[in-house]
């Protein structure tokens, strides 16, 4: 599986390159509210957007591992606690069974 992610991200990225060197006499400038960027080549601001989708997606990608290591924690930790109760109610004899029933079933003969 991992070979065909690598095989995907390389041609992601040849793309990426071709598509850059076929447009690399487009100038563009970039308008954001009052803020404007200088004439850049199409292919940097396709770069840098991309890297900032990159960035942004790890940053995502951080966060939600942090999430679902902290559930497995607290299902780890609720599991422990269970297989703790079950090892105790495993551990009753059946000595202390018979005696309490006994006692019970002689209370209703009286």
């Amino acid at each position: 599986m991992w070979i065909i992610r690598w095989v995907l991200w390389v041609l992601l990225l040849l793309f990426v390159i071709y598509f850059g060197a076929e447009n690399s006499s487009q100038m563009v400038r970039i308008k954001f509210a009052n803020w404007q960027t200088p004439e850049l080549q199409l292919w940097v601001v396709m770069f840098f957007s991309f890297a900032v989708g990159m960035v942004v997606w790890l940053i995502g990608s951080i966060f939600k591992i942090l999430q679902l290591k902290t559930d497995i924690r607290k299902v780890n930790k609720a599991n422990t606690n269970l297989k703790k109760e079950l090892d105790k109610l495993r551990n009753i004899t059946i000595d202390e069974d018979l005696t309490e029933s006994n006692v019970e079933s002689e209370g209703d003969n009286l």
